[in-house]
């Protein structure tokens, strides 16, 4: 009966190794992970060979713990293997941001991380963890990799808060990409749960259309020109006060980012403003 019992417990220990082993390592992944996960497996084989060697004569207590080794290995891998995953993800986004810069030799960005939400506002204002320490400044554009989020309207040493471009707070001058027609982004109540914005003031003749890409124009300043926002998804007469405008789809889901970067300084940060008072 002894005997059988073994022999099962020493099934057991080999299929929880084999499954270790499997359920970490695939063919698909680089010599980044693969280098941190033979470090990490190293110990398990090492069980394995003694667990091997010794399966006859170890008792079932040793054998329950060496199955308790096995569970604690296990975890350890899958844990690398989450960081690795997070470092992997951080990596692409903060490549987006270099491109970003690569193409905008004069921005200068601060990386950040959503830390709260405002519950009471209904346009999906943020807190990041960043602030006047880090050069952070009210007005301040903040960007996600995929386009702009909003603005900074309150910030501390520590922390800032942002209003979106889902917001009727914000004010931002923009310009249809193919046709070249500017207008004002205006958050709507009306549009904002469904992560849409108000591309407002366009001209009688304009040409805007469904699929145009918007940027910001950079006029006023505090923006600079160039900047995603993101797709018209139709475009709207009102017959009442005759305005026309068009309904934007920003690139970034703004109710769910979690990521986020200042831009503290640009080259023609404050420029046009400035001029327009001469």
């Amino acid at each position: 009966m002894r005997k059988n019992r073994d022999k099962n417990l020493k099934a057991l220990i080999i299929t929880l190794i084999i499954l270790s082993v499997m359920s970490v390592l695939s063919p698909e992944e680089n010599s980044l992970i693969s280098g941190a996960l033979n470090t990490a497996t190293r110990g398990l084989f090492q069980v394995a060979a003694s667990a091997t060697a010794s399966a006859d004569s170890a008792t079932p207590q040793e054998l329950r713990e060496q199955v308790d080794r096995l569970k604690s290995e296990n975890a350890k891998l899958r844990q690398q293997l989450a960081d690795y995953i997070d470092v992997k993800n951080e990596n692409a986004r903060l490549q987006k941001f270099m491109e970003i810069k690569k193409d905008n030799p004069s921005y200068h960005f601060e990386p950040a991380n959503v830390i709260k939400r405002d519950a009471n506002d209904d346009f999906y204002s943020f807190t990041l963890d960043i602030g006047t320490s880090r050069g952070v400044g009210v007005n301040n554009p903040v960007i996600s990799e995929n386009g702009l989020l909003g603005w900074v309207c309150q910030a501390d040493a520590a922390t800032c808060k942002v209003k979106t471009v889902l917001s009727p707070d914000t004010k931002t001058g923009a310009q249809d990409k193919q046709s070249g027609d500017n207008g004002i982004i205006n958050g709507s109540a009306s549009l904002c749960d469904q992560n849409l914005t108000a591309l407002t003031k366009l001209a009688e003749n304009h040409k805007v259309k469904k699929g145009d890409m918007i940027v910001t124009s950079g006029t006023g300043g505090v923006y600079p020109g160039g900047l995603l926002i993101g797709e018209v998804v139709r475009v709207e007469f009102n017959s009442y006060d005759a305005s026309r405008s068009a309904v934007v789809r920003p690139y970034e889901d703004i109710r769910y980012v979690s990521t986020a970067a200042v831009i503290t300084d640009f080259d023609t940060k404050g420029r046009v403003a400035a001029d327009e008072k001469k």
